[in-house]
């Protein structure tokens, strides 16, 4: 299906967009306020505005991490709830001419043309009296692609001073552009394996990566980790919650006989192996929370080869997720393509998203 030609609307426009990301690991809902503009010659512009990270009351917080275990309704409750808590944060900002919101994973299984976030368009837009773009994933899983990652268009567009762009959240993923494409994938597992061995002491994460500093590197472990076949899959490749738990949790669970600060230790070095192999020579920008985890980004540094680590400023590092999908959502706004399937793998690029409008 061919769209109309927005590129002129666009060009004598600039809009202020809010966006909405809520990670897979559970440390908040980040919401980014920003404005957009095109030049003339069809370059984009964003200049981030306002940055806030609302952490979850405790019980909603509890249902969105068993979310994959919940009945048909109580996922439905879990969804009205989630977004009449975005909808009051974003009520709190400034105005803005559109709302983007990725939503939280639930459930992200595109080998079997599924794809789940929280988030209802209309609860979103009628509380907050925004036009709302919601459900980015799908329309690119229903032309066979992977529906992640999407913030590469971003990278693309409004980080194009570097070779790549690397976000550390609850996954590690990259995007790399040259002139003629755009590719990017999941690395592999990034904050999801830190925090859930953080909790078993009580804490939310392990702050700068002190435990894990104090432990010692299993090389069996490290070994059988680096040995998932998913690290050997040629992108476009994407990662899942499901394939979490039912792949990587129970090499942990069978290694029970390490002291935890070791798990922890041999786990960092595995999160720097992944991420360290796939890396390009030149300059890489490192965002998302596990860009703060020293120990992390100290042996990531020692395995790199040729490539200039470069971590974003605040509040772009943790900002840079809500930011990309305020953006993914205005350009499915305008009609616009806003996923590569140079990323993908899907059959076609598409202008991916659910519009709702009060």
């Amino acid at each position: 299906m061919e769209h109309e030609d927005t590129t002129t609307k666009a060009q004598d426009n600039s809009w202020i967009v809010i966006g909405l990301m809520s990670g897979t690991s559970l440390d908040g809902l980040d919401v980014a306020r920003a404005r957009f503009e095109i030049t003339n010659k069809g370059d984009w512009k964003g200049n981030l505005l306002n940055f806030d990270c609302f952490e979850y009351p405790e019980e909603l917080w509890a249902r969105l991490r068993s979310s994959m275990e919940m009945s048909a309704i109580d996922l439905k409750l879990l969804e009205r709830d989630w977004s009449k808590f975005a909808a009051e944060k974003v009520t709190s900002f400034e105005k803005a001419d559109l709302l983007s919101s990725h939503g939280h994973t639930v459930f992200h299984k595109p080998q079997e043309g599924i794809t789940v976030q929280l988030g209802s368009g209309a609860i979103l837009a009628a509380e907050t009296g925004l036009p709302t773009v919601c459900d980015l994933r799908s329309l690119d899983v229903a032309y066979g692609g992977t529906g992640a990652p999407l913030i590469p268009m971003v990278d693309r567009h409004l980080f194009s001073d570097y070779d790549a762009c690397v976000n550390l959240g609850g996954f590690s993923n990259i995007s790399i552009s040259t002139d003629e494409e755009t590719i990017a994938w999941d690395m592999g597992p990034c904050n999801n394996l830190l925090n859930l061995l953080a909790r078993e002491v009580g804490q939310d994460f392990d702050k700068d990566g002190a435990m894990a500093k104090e432990g010692l590197i299993s090389d069996s472990l490290l070994k059988e980790l680096l040995e998932l076949e998913y690290h050997d899959l040629r992108p476009p490749k994407s990662l899942g919650m499901e394939w979490f738990y039912n792949e990587l949790v129970p090499i942990l669970v069978k290694n029970t006989g390490f002291s935890l600060e070791n798990i922890m230790c041999t786990s960092v070095e595995y999160i720097a192996h992944t991420i360290a192999k796939d890396l390009p020579k030149g300059k890489v920008l490192f965002s998302g929370g596990g860009a703060r985890n020293t120990f992390l980004m100290e042996r990531l540094s020692k395995l790199v080869d040729g490539s200039e680590i470069h971590i974003s400023q605040e509040p772009m590092l943790d900002a840079k997720e809500a930011y990309g999908f305020a953006f993914l959502g205005l350009q499915r706004w305008l009609l616009m393509d806003n996923v590569l399937d140079s990323v993908t793998g899907a059959s076609r690029p598409s202008s991916s998203g659910a519009i709702w409008v009060p």
